[in-house]
């Protein structure tokens, strides 16, 4: 009889640590997905299935788990079954508390779009209430899917080095600097005078001077390339002049975009 007993227990205990180790979800992971946020998640890249109460009131906190940074706006990253158990194990969950099922890696795209230089000039004008003209056409800028705004200031004189916040969604993706014809002369004055007279700043004053070394910027798609030169006028902010340069007999055209800087479009 005490032998019988003893089996009964040793069944009873296999039966409790059996129940006790039965996973509690089960998650199938994607192939392919296309996430437009700059988390990813674990609902974003695998199907979650609860296989008990505890895993169903689990499952929005499990969607919900982040995985990885998303890629830059189409790009892709590679997420492996390696890497999502390891976030599952940073969360606290045991192996034994979940099936890990589907893909053996998922390969994450970014949605997005590249920011016309027409569609900047748009919000610009939208956000300023006033004409803006790009003097310089800005380097590509690859925005995710969805509302796009952007803030600023007006400027106090028509021809300026804008500060500009890109918003998507109304958050913050990108911030950078435009050379920007805004409005005309006459929106600066009032009959013959200046509403702002500062002759110290950088729009008033000439920021590259005839012979002197000025950095040359050429931008050819998202790689910037700098070199040397010398200016052969005076130049202030926004204005074309012409820059020798060691390597070419004839002078390259640029517009000043900074103190001895000098933006060309290509050499």
């Amino acid at each position: 009889m005490r032998w019988k007993g003893a089996t009964v227990m040793v069944a009873l205990m296999t039966i409790t640590m059996a129940v006790g180790q039965q996973p509690k979800v089960r998650i199938v992971l994607r192939d392919k997905v296309a996430v437009a946020n700059p988390i990813v998640r674990l609902g974003d890249i695998a199907e979650v299935i609860a296989l008990s109460d505890e895993g169903e009131k689990l499952l929005p906190t499990l969607l919900d788990l982040p995985i990885a940074p998303s890629p830059l706006p189409r790009y892709q990253r590679v997420l492996t079954t390696g890497e999502v158990a390891t976030k599952l194990a940073q969360a606290g969950w045991r192996n034994s508390e979940f099936i890990l099922d589907g893909a053996k890696q998922v390969v994450i795209t970014r949605t997005g779009r590249t920011l016309t230089a027409s569609e900047l000039e748009s919000l610009l004008q939208k956000a300023l209430n006033t004409p803006v003209k790009l003097l310089l056409t800005p380097p590509p800028i690859i925005i995710p899917d969805g509302e796009v705004s952007v803030q600023t200031e007006l400027p106090p004189s028509p021809r300026s080095l804008l500060s500009v916040t890109l918003l998507v969604n109304g958050q913050p993706v990108a911030n950078f600097k435009v050379l920007v014809q805004v409005g005309s002369n006459e929106q600066f004055t009032v009959g013959n005078q200046p509403q702002i007279a500062n002759h110290q700043s950088p729009v008033a004053a000439f920021l590259v001077r005839r012979r002197q070394t000025v950095r040359l910027i050429a931008r050819v798609g998202k790689v910037v390339v700098e070199a040397q030169g010398m200016a052969l006028q005076d130049g202030k902010l926004g204005d074309e002049i012409l820059v020798a340069v060691a390597w070419s007999k004839t002078p390259l055209k640029g517009i000043v975009s900074g103190e001895r800087e000098v933006t060309i479009s290509a050499w």
